[in-house]
Formats: C-alpha cells, structure tokens, sequence
C-alpha cells in the first residue's frame, strides 16, 4: 500500500495562519480519494494547547471549513521526521524552521507556502493577527489557492521509473521491452552511477532528446548521503524521472536502493521497467534449483574470511537444496574461481555465467572436480557464479 503523504502548516503562534491552511487542505482532502494528512504547527508556543483566533475560525466557516477542534502547538525537530512536507508562512517562519534541520533532507522538506503559486518568489502570507476581518479573508484566498495547487501536486506526481540497461552494451535495443525504450525517452532528468556511460546508453536505445539538456543526479560511492532526497525533488513536483543502473536492474547489487527506499518513504511511485537481470539469467540457466536461492551478492575480500563464506555457502546449499549466486569484481574473478575450486568439494556443481546477453557469452555447468580439469580465463569479465 502507498504510504500516506504527511504535510505540515507552519506559522508564527499556530493560531491564525496555519490551523485555517490546516484546515482548508483537509477540507479538499476528505472531497478525494488521496492518500494524504495534514497538520500544523507555530514556531513560537505562545499559544500552545489554544483554540484557533475566532476571526480566524470565522474565516473558515464561512467557506465551510471547520477549525474550531484544533489547538496550537510547537514546531519541534521531530517534525523532521514525521512529515514529508512542510510549508510555511513567512520568510522568518522559513528562517526559524530551517535552522532547526540537521541535515539537506531536512531543508529539502521546507518551503514557502505561496511559492506553490509563483515559484521562487518567496511571497509571504501576511499575519491577520493585528488586523480586522478582511484581513483574515484575504489570507484564506491565498490558503486556499496554494492548497489547490498542493491537490494538483498530489494528483499528478511524478514517478520514479527503474530503467534496466544491457549487461553488456551490446543490442539493447533489441534486449530491452519497448516499453522501457519509450519511457527512457520521455524523460530528462535520470540518477546515475556514471554521467559517461548513462549518456552513452541512452545514446545506444536511440535517445531523441540533446544529451548536453539532462539533467544527471550523480549516484555512487562519492555521494553525500544527506543530498539523495534532494534528488526526488522534481517528482514531488510532478515530474517522472529515471534511475539507471550500470548494468542490468536497477538497485539490485546496485547503489539505486537508497534512491527507491527514499522514494518509497516519501510515497512516490515506483516503476520497475522490464529489462535484463544477470543474477536471474545465471540462476535459469544453471540447472540449478530455482525454487530455492539465495543471492549473496559481492563475498568477502578477506582470504579467511571469504574462505570460510564458500564453506559456509556450500554447507547451505547441500543442507537446504538452495543455490548459492555470487559475484566479484571482474578483475578478481580468476582468483575466487581458484578458492572455490580449492575450498569445495569435487561432487559440488558450479555454474560460471560469464558475458550474459553479448556476443561472447558462455554459461556452463560442472562439478568442482570436473572445473579443475579446465581451463577458463575469467579476468575482466563480467562474470555470475552458481553453487549448489
């Protein structure tokens, strides 16, 4: 099920501004089917624990919006945590929330309620407080056009696609589901390992749009962690975008799991793309058990270590049934087949997928004691191991 989208109202006293922004979005809520709530809060606790300014409450009740069962209370750091959006009043709102943020995710969520209606312009909804009733009736204009505008973003989110590439660059156009190939082509904003290789794919699956135009959200070992939900951005906007993994499926012994955790936890849409998987067509072509596996991933790099992961790898695959599915870097490749080899059993069967969907592929099935007899050059070759 989708998770809930969590937005919050910020003002001054939480007793003029935000209780009626409050109020009006969840009025226009219960009128949908969106999966969404909504809060407010003050930056101050003057008023905490209050009932909401009567002009205020007038306000809304003249536009059929009932505030009167909500009380004021502080804005905290936990907020933070608890709301995927928080929009606020006035630019010494924005100031007073914003540096209580530990980190970007957290600025990231904070944004000036009326920039909903002319971005970036950074317009304040004027407080009522010191007023008369015309004052309060023009604030609830602004409320209500900004929380339309948030309706609309609700509706229309964008999505983030999961776009597979080939495993090997070499007819991706003809590997990969149409589909995924036109969906590609839509967008222009994609989170990628490497700048480089995410143009020349695209480039590759006929990519119709200027390459120099994307925009790229850099995703690897050199990302600031804190800086990955500022790259949802565009889809709480209303725009799709893409992640595309180096080879094969996305955020499958792939970095772009982060990117689809935060996407989930901000309630974004996921759309995995069909398209290659070296791990599953290693497994399928295996002759191995495909009803019970297990993926490891990259196995240790300590000698003691990895040597006691085979043992440990072999002991679950003959106790269980279940086959075992590894991988190493490709230029370590030699060097893990000769542990293996070294550590197993002759009767344990191993299968090595090596260049999976290009030209030079070669997947074979053998006993321990029957690999020993052969001879196979696996350096530098994008290589899936199978043990069972």
């Amino acid at each position: 099920m989708e998770k809930s989208k969590r937005i919050l109202m910020v003002c001054l006293g939480n007793i003029c501004r935000s209780p009626l922004a409050e109020g009006i979005l969840q009025h226009k809520l219960d009128k949908t089917a969106l999966n969404a709530s909504v809060d407010s809060a003050g930056t101050a606790n003057f008023h905490v624990g209050q009932e909401p300014d009567q002009r205020s409450a007038k306000s809304g009740l003249k536009h059929g919006v009932d505030i009167s069962h909500l009380r004021g209370r502080q804005f905290g750091v936990d907020d933070f945590d608890n709301f995927d959006q928080i929009y606020v009043m006035d630019k010494s709102n924005y100031g007073n929330v914003v540096s209580l943020a530990r980190n970007e995710d957290d600025k990231n969520k904070v944004e000036m309620l009326l920039n909903l209606n002319n971005p970036d312009s950074f317009d304040e909804v004027p407080d009522p407080y010191f007023g008369g009733e015309q004052g309060f009736e023009n604030v609830y204009q602004m409320l209500n056009n900004a929380c339309e505008v948030i309706i609309g973003r609700l509706e229309n989110e964008g999505k983030l696609y999961l776009i597979p590439c080939g495993l090997g660059g070499e007819n991706e156009s003809l590997i990969l589901a149409p589909q995924t190939v036109s969906i590609a082509n839509e967008l222009d904003e994609f989170i990628v390992e490497k700048e480089k290789t995410a143009r020349h794919f695209l480039k590759r699956i006929g990519y119709e749009k200027p390459l120099n135009d994307l925009i790229l959200h850099p995703l690897n070992k050199h990302t600031i962690e804190n800086n990955l939900a500022g790259y949802l951005k565009s889809c709480k906007n209303g725009k799709d975008i893409g992640l595309i993994s180096e080879a094969g499926c996305p955020a499958v012994a792939d970095p772009g799991a982060a990117i689809v955790n935060l996407a989930h936890e901000a309630g974004i849409q996921v759309v995995p793309l069909i398209g290659p998987s070296s791990i599953l067509l290693a497994l399928m072509a295996s002759g191995m058990s495909g009803q019970s596996f297990v993926f490891h991933g990259y196995i240790p790099k300590d000698k003691g270590e990895r040597t006691r992961f085979i043992r440990r790898m072999e002991s679950d695959a003959k106790s269980k049934k279940q086959s075992q599915i590894f991988m190493e870097t490709p230029f370590r490749n030699n060097q893990i087949l000769e542990e293996v080899l070294s550590t197993c059993s002759s009767l344990t069967k191993l299968c090595i997928a090596c260049n999976i969907s290009t030209s030079g592929e070669r997947i074979i099935t053998k006993t321990v004691q029957d690999w020993k007899k052969s001879q196979i050059d696996l350096h530098k070759k994008p290589t899936v191991f199978v043990l069972y």
